[in-house]
């Protein structure tokens, strides 16, 4: 089985399929970043793709078989990209690797001392928006690559930082988050939910696990909404380093002396039973 890896040196040329799309977009400008070139083709013109070409990136409109040129070394595409588009099938007529997304941001993740990748059946697109806003004043200089968009980023849902941290929304949905590989996983809550491709909760506590622990055993961490039966089930005898949150002091981080004003909520942040830090977010209700 071909390694992306393998391709992520400078000058190797590929072609991603829906280049235009949310995270399809911000995973070429990181390549093209690296000095590999790339093409790509989408359905329609849009401002990402307007932006790529402004990074010598060369784009076309439609799909199809002659969008590949001759010495594409790999394909990337995006999810609604079937096995019967034109281009997919160009590439395996003419043994071109074809890779999907999740494999490609995997595979760059590890060039990152700091993989922060945020999962969870709700709150991974909130959750991964507030890690940014605090690793941007914190002045890290992340890559970002949310589900959805965000003021802080000009209203996109990426950012290509040059710092050594990188923050992911992970989305267990055909099990993605299972190319990632996280020095830091975040697990905000498990439900039975996609059970178009899930069997059950169980399966689905199985997949969120396996995620866990592709999390470094000395030196990653793993967090966890100790308040969410299911999420402690999917960790429990992990043998990681393991950091629980919840609303009660049994869990390692929790809240004291909650205030909601308006949609402001101002509480303690308690670490282990010693005050950490007081906050005021602009979030509502007690999460």
């Amino acid at each position: 089985m071909n390694d992306f890896r393998n391709y992520m040196s400078p000058c190797r040329k590929g072609h991603l399929i829906g280049i235009g799309g949310v995270s399809m977009s911000p995973l070429a400008e990181v390549l093209n970043g690296m000095g590999l070139i790339i093409t790509g083709s989408d359905i329609s013109e849009s401002d990402k793709v307007a932006h790529l070409r402004t990074l010598d990136i060369e784009i076309h409109i439609g799909h199809s078989a002659q969008n590949l040129a001759p010495d594409t070394e790999f394909v990337i595409r995006t999810a609604a990209a079937h096995d019967d588009n034109p281009e997919v099938v160009e590439a395996h007529r003419r043994g071109i690797p074809v890779f999907e997304r999740a494999q490609a941001w995997g595979a760059i993740m590890q060039d990152y001392d700091n993989a922060l990748c945020i999962s969870g059946t709700h709150g991974k697109t909130t959750t991964t928006s507030m890690c940014t806003h605090i690793l941007m004043a914190a002045e890290k200089d992340p890559t970002v690559m949310i589900g959805g968009t965000l003021p802080l980023l000009q209203s996109a849902g990426y950012r290509v930082g040059h710092g050594n941290t990188i923050v992911l929304e992970s989305c267990e949905y055909y099990n993605s988050f299972l190319q990632f590989f996280p020095t830091v996983a975040i697990i905000t809550n498990i439900e039975a939910d996609h059970l178009d491709f899930f069997k059950n909760i169980e399966d689905i506590k199985h997949s969120f696990r396996e995620f866990a622990s592709h999390v470094p055993q000395e030196t990653g961490h793993i967090i966890v909404d100790m308040d969410d039966k299911n999420a402690m089930d999917a960790v429990n005898g992990l043998e990681r380093h393991i950091v629980t949150y919840g609303m009660t002091a049994a869990a390692d981080v929790y809240p004291e002396n909650i205030d909601s004003i308006g949609s402001q909520s101002t509480f303690d942040i308690m670490y282990r039973g010693k005050l950490f830090a007081n906050v005021t977010i602009h979030v509502p209700g007690r999460h």
